[in-house]
């Protein structure tokens, strides 16, 4: 494959201290992964550079990819360990001299200040040749309070922007910046034109058109996140944007005989209509409306949505409205209705219960499941602070277990932050009528190693995958572990846009037969068990 066409901005190499089961760290492993995802050259770091003493490890990278031409260096740069003799500043232009052209910083791991007497010089260094300085916030500490690893990133935006006005040639690429950042990220493109993201967890909702139309399509460099996160779902994300040809700055790559005919639709941004796609998860709002907890997220109105699962190849989209964050239910629930009702089979409806307000539980009943058919519930305990397990919602899971509805559960390690393994598991076969479909399944192996004997033992609990932290091989492990028919795909539209979860699941390695189950098949099977007629 001798064409350039995208070229990975962020991937590591190397046995790091934490590894993703499963994920590339030898030179062939990682070119047959970015040969796997049709990636013709990358940027790399070396884990041993990250996790131990930089200065001799930059220089083996420099050896050990010399003879290929597909890979270019990122030296990572330590103040660690402090030595009086040490010269930071001449160590880096030694670097410059050997080649590398792009150097990384881990501020939290390695207690970088930006401040540092030492590490000035060295600034103004990289910002006098223009050469780029890449900033992850990662701790790589395993994280046993989130979902999912990506929330190791603490992203200090104030002090980046204190970097940026201070060198203001000094090209800074943001590392793993995810849909929590967008306010403060795009109020920091506004002041400082030196500040770039890369795109490994770039995932909000049009997210890379937005920035693209606002500040350039060059504020973005295409990253992957290799070994750590999924390549196919910043290759589908960026494949799928709505940019230009020359913003996306690609060539067509060479056919490849036998290549997956879903992986070549989604290799060149195609929307998968020939299966079809069903969504199990999902959000709506009403137009004008932008932004839920805090968030920055676009557009959420059933016109926007059509629009973006169009384009990927979405039939239909299981919705809960954003009234889930807040007291009053039944306006979010008919809208989510009115959604159905003016793109029917577009939108499948999801009852949002707040078993804070049990005077409202007999209007909800009445509003959606007799003068409508809602395809099944949503409870929050999040934001609504009540176990899914409290005799509270016990209305609700009566409810379901006579109607045969389909409950999507946001998972938690314990009760009040979702509903948690233990509850499931003394659940599901009290109400075996209920259909458990346990949301953000593949967000890590922890989580997905809580979840998988749920779905291996009970016959009404489903693993729905999405969440932003896409992690390396997720899909063929759930796949091995709890069965291909046990998976369901959701993307949590427009809480993020559908593609890089596309993306997630047809890059990883799996047969097209289990990628339609994933995509399709099982989602129309549970419908068909629940009596819920598709589209």
């Amino acid at each position: 494959m001798s064409e350039t066409a995208y070229f990975d901005a962020n991937a590591g190499l190397g046995r790091g201290c934490v590894r993703t089961p499963g994920a590339p760290f030898t030179l062939d492993g990682l070119l047959a992964e970015l040969d796997h995802c049709r990636i013709s050259r990358a940027l790399v770091y070396h884990a041993r550079a990250r996790d131990l003493d930089a200065r001799k490890v930059n220089l083996a990278l420099a050896r050990e990819i010399s003879g290929e031409p597909r890979l270019a260096g990122a030296a990572i740069l330590n103040p660690a360990p402090y030595l009086p003799e040490r010269k930071l500043e001449e160590e880096t232009r030694e670097l410059i001299e050997l080649g590398f052209r792009a150097f990384r910083l881990y501020p939290l791991y390695h207690g970088v200040h930006f401040n540092d007497p030492r590490m000035r010089p060295v600034f103004a260094l990289l910002a006098e040749q223009k050469l780029g300085l890449w900033v992850d916030y990662d701790q790589l500490w395993i994280n046993f309070k989130q979902l999912g690893q990506h929330e190791q990133r603490a992203i200090d935006l104030g002090a980046v922007e204190q970097l940026a006005v201070a060198y203001p040639d000094l090209p800074i690429v943001i590392v793993g910046a995810f849909l929590n950042y967008h306010t403060r990220l795009f109020g920091l493109f506004d002041r400082c034109a030196n500040v770039r993201v890369e795109t490994s967890l770039l995932q909000g909702f049009q997210v890379i058109r937005f920035i693209g139309e606002r500040w350039g399509a060059e504020r973005m460099l295409f990253g992957t996140g290799l070994p750590a996160v999924s390549p196919g779902a910043a290759r589908a994300a960026l494949a799928y944007a709505e940019i230009s040809e020359e913003d996306r700055k690609t060539t067509t790559l060479p056919e490849e005989p036998g290549r997956s005919k879903i992986m070549c639709a989604v290799d060149s941004g195609e929307p998968l209509d020939h299966l079809p796609v069903y969504d199990s998860h999902g959000h709506i709002a009403e137009a004008g409306f932008d932004g839920y907890l805090g968030l920055t997220l676009g557009q959420q109105d059933a016109d926007s949505i059509v629009h973006v699962i169009d384009r990927v190849g979405i039939r239909s989209l299981v919705v809960a409205s954003w009234n889930l964050g807040g007291g009053d239910v039944l306006p979010g629930n008919l809208t989510a209705w009115e959604a159905l009702e003016k793109y029917p089979g577009r939108f499948l409806p999801l009852m949002v219960v707040n078993p804070n307000y049990p005077e409202d539980w007999e209007t909800l009943v009445a509003e959606c499941f007799e003068k409508r058919r809602f395809f099944g519930l949503k409870p929050y305990p999040p934001t609504q602070r009540t176990a899914i397990s409290h005799p509270a919602f016990k209305p609700m899971l009566e409810l379901a277990q006579k109607l045969r509805l389909p409950i999507l559960c946001h998972f938690g390690f314990e009760p009040l932050a979702g509903v948690s393994a233990p509850e499931v598991e003394m659940l599901a076969p009290r109400y075996p009528r209920a259909q458990f479909m346990v949301a953000h399944s593949g967000a890590s192996f922890r989580v997905a190693e809580e979840v998988i004997p749920l779905a291996r033992e009970f016959d009404n609990v489903y693993l729905e995958i999405n969440y932003t932290s896409v992690p390396f091989g997720m899909l063929s492990f759930l796949t091995r572990q709890a069965g291909a028919d046990k998976i369901l795909f959701g993307t949590d539209t427009p809480m993020r846009d559908p593609a890089p979860i596309i993306g997630w699941v047809v890059y990883d390695h799996l047969t097209d037969e289990e990628r339609v189950k994933i995509l399709s098949a099982n989602f129309r099977a549970l419908a068909a068990k629940v009596g819920y007629p598709l589209a």
